[in-house]
């Protein structure tokens, strides 16, 4: 045991002499560190937010100063392109937005909310601007000959006024001759608008099937006759049944002469407000007046009839430009033609359809629609036909285009939307002589006309003329 004792003490004793060695080699290489590091040069500053390298004078030196400039300029142009890293991350963010946002397909239109806007130019989108120049250069070899406005025109409208109608075609204009706006402007019982099924519905439209040209439903009608309720409710239970969501209404301007209904009338036909019938509800949901932006005062409308949970609407376009029995005014040619023009491109949906209305429904609102089609003629880089188009549309609907200087408003509404999209200087000169003949020979022959209806009205004690 005493053995084992002295053993394990002498073991204790050689561990602490061991431990001592060790603290004092440590302690002193300790020492050597410290005291080289005194010996070393002091080192700069890497910052300029730290302190700068003086002269003995106490003064900057010019190495300091140099990298500290340098120091300032990493530092800056390293904010700079952080800057800009944050810029482009930015805008590419914007980017997918705007493009997540495009290809999102648009909420339906909510009774709440209508809206109906004009589609934007289907030639602006389509940069389509060539195939019309070339159609529009095809077509002035034809209409530009010397011999085109004193035999070729005369020609065509004699053969478009050669149509007549057969009155056994036309038993529900027969038989509702008191709702109507005159007895000398049939309705064909073939393609007359129907009702929601009612057997006795009547109201002297015509829906036309313009197939060769476009799959668009465009119906043509008269306005209502004011001394029947019957007849005002009909027209608002024909653009439900109907699904009409655009209605081009033409009349003269209301601050002239032409003024063809007084604010009364007119409030009657299209209310300011709330009006409620037998069967169907009108509300008027918004006005947008004419402006230099806005070319056509716009009525916008909830239809809803009764029993019926939809709120379908349907917008009225006021075009104020073509007075009864005369000639679109010349002055505002282009914006007869602008208009004309949207008529094939409004947003409507694809089972809707548009109406074309003027008092009578026949003369006016024909030479419109044959206008608009010569026009979508044009866009698809075809030459149109005025002659054959006319006869589509009077074959549909008896007193489409009554006269002959309506005829030639075909002709001017179309070039005019030629003129506008035309770039060739030599081509457009041609083009705008064509149109100053056409309007003059327009003119002169609508003051022919209104002779003849004078006489005409003397004679008979009546006069019919849209």
């Amino acid at each position: 045991m005493e053995k084992k004792r002295s053993k394990t003490n002498l073991l204790q004793k050689f561990a602490e002499k061991f431990k001592k060695k060790k603290r004092a080699k440590s302690t002193s290489a300790s020492r050597e560190r410290s005291s080289e590091m005194s010996r070393r040069p002091s080192r700069q500053h890497r910052s300029p937010s730290k302190g700068k390298q003086t002269t003995p004078s106490g003064t900057p030196s010019a190495s300091a100063e140099s990298k500290s400039r340098i120091d300032l300029m990493e530092v800056t142009a390293k904010g700079v392109k952080e800057k800009t890293k944050e810029k482009q991350r930015t805008s590419d963010k914007n980017k997918k937005k705007k493009n997540e946002k495009e290809t999102t397909i648009a909420p339906s239109k909510s009774p709440s909310t209508p809206g109906l806007r004009r589609a934007d130019s289907l030639m602006e989108l389509s940069q389509n601007s060539k195939v019309v120049e070339k159609a529009v250069r095809t077509w002035l070899e034809t209409i530009g000959k010397e011999d085109f406005m004193k035999k070729t025109l005369d020609s065509e409208y004699k053969s478009l006024d050669a149509i007549k109608v057969d009155m056994d075609k036309c038993q529900a204009f027969k038989k509702n001759i008191d709702l109507c706006q005159s007895e000398n402007i049939e309705v064909l019982d073939a393609n007359r608008v129907k009702g929601n099924g009612e057997a006795d519905f009547f109201y002297h439209a015509s829906v036309l099937n313009l197939t060769p040209i476009t799959t668009k439903t465009t119906i043509l009608a008269q306005l209502a006759d004011l001394d029947s309720p019957q007849s005002l409710e009909s027209f608002w239970l024909m653009v439900a049944a109907q699904k009409i969501q655009r209605v081009y209404f033409l009349t003269g301007s209301d601050s002239s002469d032409s003024a063809e209904l007084d604010k009364s009338a007119f409030a009657t036909y299209f209310p300011e407000d709330f009006t409620e019938f037998k069967t169907i509800r009108v509300n008027n949901r918004k006005t947008i007046q004419k402006s230099e932006e806005q070319p056509n005062s716009q009525l916008y409308y909830e239809v809803v009839p009764k029993d019926c949970a939809e709120a379908p609407f349907c917008m009225i376009e006021i075009c104020d430009f073509w007075p009864d029995a005369k000639i679109p005014a010349i002055l505002q040619s282009v914006r007869i033609a602008g208009t004309a023009a949207s008529v094939f491109e409004t947003d409507i949906d694809a089972d809707a359809s548009c109406a074309i209305m003027s008092n009578y429904g026949a003369g006016r609102p024909g030479s419109f629609l044959v206008g608009a089609l010569a026009i979508e003629k044009l866009r698809n880089g075809d030459v149109p036909n005025i002659k054959d188009i006319a006869i589509l549309v009077r074959s549909q609907r008896p007193g489409a285009i009554e006269t002959f200087s309506q005829y030639m408003s075909t002709y001017i509404i179309a070039l005019y939307y030629g003129q506008k999209h035309v770039k060739d200087g030599e081509l457009k000169s041609k083009l705008s002589n064509l149109i100053s003949q056409l309007e003059t020979f327009a003119t002169s022959s609508m003051k022919e006309e209104e002779d003849d209806d004078d006489s005409a009205g003397t004679t008979t004690g009546s006069n019919t003329c849209d």
